[in-house]
């Protein structure tokens, strides 16, 4: 391109004139790699400083040496109350000495025994086989006479296939236990069975077996009040109380105890006026300690290790926390873990099981000498909003002054249990305005649960059809439902135009009698007479269902105890039962 032509082109882009045209060049970094000449990793594995100076000072710019206090816990002291509880209570009953040999879920859940058709050939073949083998051919007869199984109509086991198989097989040979258990508690068995005076002694030994066996058995209340399910609620009452300086007493109560696992937090500290008393009293038994422990500290997964140079374990990530914006409780416990966490100790302190336990000093010594009183997290003014504990009884109803107290009752870590006796689905069913109790399983006679829904009888929970009718509409008064389906209705309190309790009602049976209703099978809507009710809030709108099953364990004297306890649980939400009145049912 010529001069002139260039000059053109600059002045018609004057912006190339602030261009700078450079030569291309090609840029290379080197990089430097150490290159290892030995095996021997010992002396780079010992991390040496070689300036201990400047490492103190990093250490004073980071403002590490703010710190408030750097001394270490080398001695920890504590000040204990103890006393054991030694008496219970159930539903507001009399006072009975406990003793721990049994566990307390068994003294809340346990029940009278609901004798089946095989459990009572179960209890009389026990006492045959005590027998020898003249004895036993001598008076078995006499026994089947007197204590023979009655003769029951074929309804009772509609839905049974196992419970009528069993009954025609026994009901013309069969023995009733139950009938033999109570002959023997009224002293009548001999009498009845017609035993010889020769007999009478060996008899009378066989007798007291039996009884112990079954209540080895067996773990049942000692009285029949002395059943602890309160209906009303659908849980468990329960007290138990420990004594106090002078009479006073601290009181202890589970007023709704149902989730099977009795524990600390089951219980609230009643006021000062509740009491339990016995006759005699027992001695008090109090025991004020002063303990002296090395502080260990606290460790948990994913802790950050102290040491300089030490492997972290990564069972934890802490990167990999998912946390929202409604997940602060997450964050904090983090950042605790992170950043204070070798700030904490552990200090053992052995209990003995169902004592009251009460921390009143603790004092913490360091390595450079000064003493510190730790208080309880929770101490404080009753007004202080903020005071929160993590292990602290709570007082019943909120109400009076704060307490220190922990609780460490005589309760089970597991147990043993079967497949659900009796399950009854309480369920709310808004078109109707009505409560259905479900029994969704049954009791058979054989002693298992069988399935409600294919038990019950289904007929007549369709209208019926009438044959020949060529009517475009049809009038319906009423529909049906299975007859595993227990109604309860809403009715007033008494003395009270607002509150509201659930009364168990019943459904008509379908071509009998217009007296004839339809009943309960199981044993948790027979045990109550008529009138029937449930407070209203124990039936949210997600429901409640309530299981009856058999409990195993082993003490920790050895003792097995097997007894019959309930659990509730969260329902599976509402329902409708299709029950209709006055319908115009086109065809």
């Amino acid at each position: 391109m010529e001069p002139l032509q260039l000059h053109q082109v600059f002045s018609a882009n004057p912006q190339l004139l602030n261009f700078v045209y450079r030569e291309p060049q090609v840029i290379a970094y080197n990089r430097l790699e150490s290159r290892a000449r030995t095996e021997d990793f010992t002396r780079s594995l010992r991390a040496e400083v070689r300036d201990a100076m400047w490492m103190l000072t990093r250490q004073w710019q980071m403002g590490e040496f703010e710190a408030e206090d750097a001394g270490s816990a080398i001695d920890a002291r504590l000040l204990t109350h103890e006393n054991a509880a030694d008496r219970f209570r159930i539903k507001g009953g009399d006072g009975q000495l406990y003793t721990s040999e049994l566990p307390l879920e068994t003294i809340a859940e346990r029940e009278k025994i609901k004798f089946s058709l095989a459990l009572q050939v179960q209890v009389a073949q026990y006492f045959l086989k005590l027998h020898s083998s003249a004895l036993r051919s001598k008076y078995e007869p006499a026994y089947r006479k007197a204590f023979g199984l009655p003769l029951a109509n074929e309804e009772a086991y509609l839905g049974q296939t196992d419970g009528a198989n069993l009954y025609q097989a026994l009901k013309r040979r069969g023995i009733d236990g139950e009938k033999l258990l109570k002959a023997i508690a009224d002293g009548t068995l001999l009498a009845k069975a017609e035993i010889e005076t020769d007999d009478t002694a060996l008899i009378t030994q066989y007798c007291q077996q039996l009884e112990q066996w079954f209540a080895r058995q067996y773990s049942q209340p000692v009285t029949g009040t002395d059943n602890a399910w309160n209906t009303q609620k659908l849980s468990y009452e329960l007290d138990i109380a420990a004594p106090r300086q002078g009479k006073e007493q601290y009181v202890l109560e589970a007023r709704n105890y149902s989730e099977g696992q009795l524990d600390w937090y089951s219980f609230d500290l009643a006021p000062r006026t509740e009491s339990i008393a016995l006759k005699p009293e027992p001695a008090h038994q109090f025991k004020d300690q002063t303990i002296s422990f090395l502080p260990t500290a606290a460790a948990f997964k994913g802790m950050p290790n102290p040491r300089f140079w030490e492997f972290e374990d990564r069972q934890v990530n802490f990167g990999n926390l998912n946390a929202t914006t409604t997940d602060q409780l997450m964050l904090v416990f983090a950042e605790l873990g992170l950043i204070y966490g070798n700030d904490w100790c552990v200090i053992p302190y052995p209990m003995q099981v169902n004592s009251l336990c009460e921390i009143r000093a603790l004092v913490v010594t360091d390595v450079f000498g000064d003493r510190t009183m730790i208080t309880a997290s929770g101490a404080g003014a009753d007004k202080d909003w903020e005071r929160w504990c993590m292990f602290g009884l709570s007082n019943s109803g909120n109400m009076g002054n704060y307490n220190r107290l922990f609780f460490l009752p005589a309760a089970l870590s597991q147990t043993l249990e079967s497949e659900p006796v009796e399950k009854l689905n309480f369920m709310r069913d808004e078109m109707t305005n009505m409560i259905w109790a479900i029994e969704k399983t049954i009791p058979d006679a054989t002693g298992k649960g069988i399935n409600g829904d294919e038990a019950a009888d289904k007929t007549g929970i369709l209208p019926e059809v009438i044959p020949g009718s060529t009517a475009p509409t049809r009038y319906i008064l009423g529909t049906s439902v299975p007859e595993n389906w227990i109604p309860f209705l809403p009715v007033h309190k008494p003395g009270s135009d607002q509150e509201i309790y659930l009364q168990r009602a019943a459904m008509p049976k379908l071509g009998s009698p217009p007296k004839e209703v339809v009943k309960a099978k199981g044993v948790l809507l027979n045990e109550v007479p008529s009138p029937y009710f449930i407070n209203e809030e124990e039936i949210p709108y997600s429901g409640t269902i309530v299981t009856r099953t058999w409990q195993r364990t082993r003490w920790y004297n050895g003792e097995t105890l097997i007894w019959m306890g309930r659990k509730r649980t969260t329902g599976r939400g509402e329902g409708s039962s299709n029950l209709r009145f006055d319908q115009i049912d086109e065809k």
